[in-house]
């Protein structure tokens, strides 16, 4: 049987593998998450079910006659992963158990939580005191931990009686009710279409008068982790069709989504002003995959990483048709994939490159934050929609569309910019467009020039990025705290919408934050010194023919091949 160390470095790989730098991390744990981690182990389970498997694991380290004994967990093991995750993982599926009729108390968590580790009675179990002697220690390991390689943590203390069971239920984010309630949906409507992960929110969320209070919660929230409930929702739809479309009792919780999606990646010739459109693909979360091949016509090729959650673009550019009807690749390898899949959307939002926004890449990489510019890729036809929003101030572009195909229905609208949160006493016929574009919070941060170190996200020391809070107010509080001894060296009020320079004079990770009236955004910066710059080795991309014996990459000349 898998132990607590086995346990603990797969749930870590879960919830991290695929997953880009800067996403906002929810360890929403509960029996679907359990049953699909055991399953590959690689070994039969010992007591029945994962969930079983899993939960004798957790008990047998922490439980010492009787009592909750945490002591042991805290810190980070040999290959520096925090220890507690697996304990925290049961405190989550506690939460995630708790049905859709319960009101959040100590009274129905600890009853769970009781029942996971075996133990009788209601209240906390004994061993685990309140406040920072027990549990508080293991989560602010984690967020220190997923901090220090580029993740942003999402649990956090609450207030009252749910000071410190607030961390597990904020994980927790489709109970169990509200997945067996989805997959309810999906059958009713037979919905079996390949949509993305933004196509189907858009069709769950105009049946949300249908569910119940926590999930109808979910779908029209505007909070940081909308993104994230998001995920969670495409994830139940692929795992459902991956199963054959059963009914909601009888799932199989050992199943992963059949198929890989794409998004899109653009590239503009700064000479010729040619657009190109490639294909994205995007790396299925939690999943480690060492190969992906697929076939495009007679020839099949292979994915390779090129950034955390995503694969290198397609070499072929995007056809008008591909736009108009999707595209599908077989995948030949691994053998449990089918497809490679472009959906046939009506409109795509590229925004400039995250980790390098002065690239002039755009790619469909993650919602476009407040104040950022970005592209809409749109058939004609939403014109009328986007014209409704630009007539009441909330969507702004500077120029009239662009066609990016000869005689087709494709234009583009750029730098665009959301300007307005009063979307919702505006109607348009593209809901789907509607929900993509409204803003899902009220704050964001941005980051700006500065001396950027490619690949590693980073800048260099005493040249850090100018900082901008964008946002609905005038002003907001700023604080940025320096993870590595934990001092803040800034905590002020700002005008928001504003771009200021720090003085990041010393190497580390910086943790930035901005808060006003209950919303917050955060964001890290990582600092390095000109020591820990490496020289890249030249590897030639744009290649421009001179005359058969000679070409020339960048500025440099070479010759093709050797003459006698």
């Amino acid at each position: 049987m898998a132990n607590y160390t086995d346990w603990n470095q797969a749930l870590i790989d879960y919830f991290i593998k695929g997953t880009p730098h800067g996403t906002k991390i929810y360890l929403s744990v509960d029996e679907d998450v359990i049953e699909r981690i055991g399953y590959h182990f690689g070994q039969s389970s010992t007591s029945g079910t994962w969930v079983d498997d899993f939960c004798t694991a957790v008990k047998r380290k922490v439980i010492f006659e009787g009592q909750v004994n945490l002591q042991h967990l805290k810190g980070r093991d040999s290959q520096g992963l925090p220890k507690g995750v697996a304990f925290l993982c049961a405190t989550i599926l506690a939460a995630s158990q708790m049905a859709q009729e319960e009101n959040t108390s100590e009274t129905n968590y600890f009853k769970r939580l009781r029942e996971i580790l075996a133990l009788p009675g209601f209240a906390r179990p004994l061993g685990m005191k309140f406040g920072n002697e027990a549990e508080e220690p293991l989560w602010r390991e984690w967020n220190r931990w997923l901090m220090e390689h580029r993740f942003l943590p999402s649990a956090e203390r609450g207030g009252g009686s749910a000071t410190y069971i607030n961390y597990p239920i904020s994980q927790s984010l489709l109970r169990r009710t509200d997945k067996d309630r989805l997959r309810k949906l999906f059958q009713e409507k037979k919905w079996q279409a390949e949509w993305d992960a933004q196509t189907l929110f858009a069709h769950v969320r105009q049946e949300a008068g249908g569910f119940g209070i926590h999930l109808k919660e979910l779908l029209t929230e505007k909070k940081q982790r909308h993104e994230a409930i998001v995920e969670a929702l495409h994830q139940v739809y692929e795992q459902w069709k991956a199963q054959g479309c059963p009914p909601a009792d009888k799932n199989n919780y050992c199943t992963w989504s059949r198929h890989l999606f794409c998004g899109l990646y653009r590239t503009e010739d700064p000479f010729l002003r040619q657009v190109d459109y490639y294909l994205y693909p995007k790396q299925q979360r939690g999943r480690r995959l060492e190969s992906v091949e697929f076939k495009q016509g007679d020839n099949t090729h292979s994915l390779r990483e090129e950034r955390p959650g995503w694969y290198f673009p397609l070499e072929y550019s995007v056809s008008q048709k591909q736009l108009d009807n999707g595209a599908k690749y077989q995948i030949t390898s691994p053998d449990d994939l089918n497809y490679l899949i472009l959906p046939a959307r009506d409109f795509w939002i590229l925004i400039p490159d995250p980790e390098n926004p002065d690239s002039g890449a755009y790619a469909s990489w993650q919602a476009p934050s407040l104040g950022i510019q970005f592209i809409l890729l749109c058939k004609q036809e939403l014109l009328s929609d986007i014209q409704r929003l630009q007539d009441e101030h909330l969507l702004k572009s500077s120029c009239i569309p662009q066609p990016i195909f000869n005689n087709s229905g494709w234009v583009e609208l750029q730098q665009c910019m959301v300007v307005s949160q009063a979307w919702d006493g505006v109607f348009i016929k593209n809901q789907t467009l509607k929900y993509a574009l409204q803003p899902s919070v009220k704050l964001s941060i941005s980051f700006s020039g500065g001396l950027r170190v490619p690949k590693i996200g980073a800048w260099l020391v005493n040249h850090g990025p100018q900082i901008t809070i964008f946002g609905f107010y005038r002003n907001a509080e700023l604080k940025v705290t320096r993870l590595s001894d934990n001092q803040v060296i800034v905590d002020s009020s700002q005008i928001a919408n504003t771009s200021i320079t720090l003085n990041f004079c010393h190497p580390g990770d910086y943790l930035i934050e901005a808060n006003f009236a209950g919303e917050s955004s955060q964001r890290l910066v990582r600092i390095v010194d000109w020591d820990d710059l490496a020289i890249e080795k030249y590897v030639p991309c744009e290649v421009f023919q001179i005359d058969c014996a000679y070409h020339i990459c960048g500025s440099v000349i070479e010759q093709k091949f050797s003459t006698i």
